[in-house]
């Protein structure tokens, strides 16, 4: 058993992870697109215009709290009895001989009585400042995505995301196949559209499973 530290490259290289450039199932689940009301329209009109004007400047609350829980809100991720969002929910296992342990900022499951996760799916790590330190986001989330593997234990991929700033990356892990999207920066209108219908998607695909 090794304290990984939240280390990228030593978390790959142990377990064995194989890091691609490109994923049919990452680019099928980002390809998505959607139509939106009129009261959506006017919500993500309104988010955008707030991360445009502040989300380069939001500290981790006031991103949480203005900017991450509207996104969840406006892709209408939960499904009751099905899907649920949570906020910073610890998990553990052993994985290949290793304890694993993290604090999910926030992650999509299949919700138990009593407002607790089970299945694990997605996971979001964000609220961070940089990559290559101690608090790397990506590392932690893919430290969860392999927890999520030994828990699940269905052979089936999990998703993952990871947020510095207003800057959003999409990952998949398929088995050992790890990939990453390109960054989806929020106060790009495109971009916050493609988060938002990514989110929506990944609904859709939690509940083919």
């Amino acid at each position: 058993m090794r304290n990984f530290g939240y280390d990228l490259g030593l978390i790959v290289k142990t377990f064995d992870l194989q890091v691609v450039r490109e994923s049919e199932i990452l680019q099928n689940w980002l390809s998505a697109t959607y139509g939106l009301d009129s009261v959506e329209q006017a919500n993500m009109d309104a988010l955008f215009i707030e991360a445009e004007e502040d989300g380069g400047y939001w500290n981790e609350e006031e991103l949480k709290i203005n900017f991450v829980g509207a996104v969840f809100r406006l892709a209408k991720v939960n499904v009751k009895d099905r899907i649920k969002v949570f906020y910073e929910r610890p998990l553990s296992a052993e994985v290949q001989g290793h304890s694993l342990a993290v604090i999910a900022d926030c992650l999509v499951a299949t919700p138990l009585p009593f407002n607790t996760p089970s299945n694990p799916y997605f996971f979001l790590q964000e609220f961070k400042k940089r990559k290559g330190d101690k608090h790397d986001p990506e590392a932690q989330m893919l430290t969860a995505m392999l927890i999520a593997q030994e828990i699940n234990k269905d052979n089936k991929p999990v998703y993952g995301g990871y947020l510095i700033g207003q800057n959003w990356n999409f990952t998949v892990l398929d088995g050992h196949t790890y990939c990453q999207s390109r960054q989806y920066d929020a106060t790009r209108r495109e971009d916050l559209h493609n988060i938002v219908y990514a989110l929506r998607k990944l609904k859709e695909m939690l509940l083919m499973r």
